[in-house]
């Protein structure tokens, strides 16, 4: 993708997201370093819909998951082939999961398990995931992460010290900017 084009996005995202201007630019800038961007911020500020959006315009696999305490490695990573395990192989069927991913948002970050979030370091940190005790290199540009709180224990530091560029993201301060936002989303209008 070509810069101009990237710079053709970037402004098409500032004005549809109001008072996002920092999030968008540090997204791109994210895209093009090959770095990873984390989003914190209550519910209700865009950080899952800017994404998707960037994602959207900028095309390749990308992978997104909402994580909960709930969530299984098998989700994210794919399920255990049954073949291979008869043949005495621990391998994951990776299609369509994060580990083909050019592009991941994980939201809610730091729900998910120590099996999931040290996998998770691994991919942002090494772009590999090991499948079958073999490292396998993986395609992924940036992972954006996206949560409403801080991590709390001391243990998800080196995860959250993999995103480089932090945003904390708030609701719409300007009144105006709100009845913008509103004016701008068709399907929002009152009749």
């Amino acid at each position: 993708m070509t810069l101009q084009k990237l710079l053709q996005i970037e402004a098409e995202l500032r004005k549809a997201y109001f008072e996002r201007d920092e999030e968008v630019h540090g997204s791109i800038v994210a895209l093009l370093a090959r770095q990873h961007v984390l989003l914190l911020g209550p519910p209700g500020t865009a950080k899952s819909q800017l994404v998707e959006d960037l994602c959207a315009r900028i095309g390749g696999n990308y992978f997104s998951w909402l994580l909960t305490k709930f969530s299984t490695p098998e989700e994210l990573f794919g399920p255990i082939s049954l073949k291979a395990l008869e043949q005495d192989k621990y391998t994951r069927i990776i299609t369509g999961k994060l580990p083909e991913a050019h592009i991941a948002f994980i939201d809610e970050v730091w729900k998910g398990s120590s099996s999931i979030l040290n996998t998770l370091l691994r991919i942002v940190n090494e772009r590999k995931f090991d499948n079958n005790g073999a490292p396998v290199k993986v395609p992924l540009q940036s992972l954006f992460g996206a949560s409403n709180e801080l991590p709390e224990s001391g243990e998800l530091s080196a995860l959250y010290d993999r995103f480089l560029l932090r945003f904390m993201t708030q609701y719409i301060a300007s009144p105006q900017n709100f009845v913008n936002m509103l004016a701008s989303q068709p399907s929002l209008r009152i009749p």
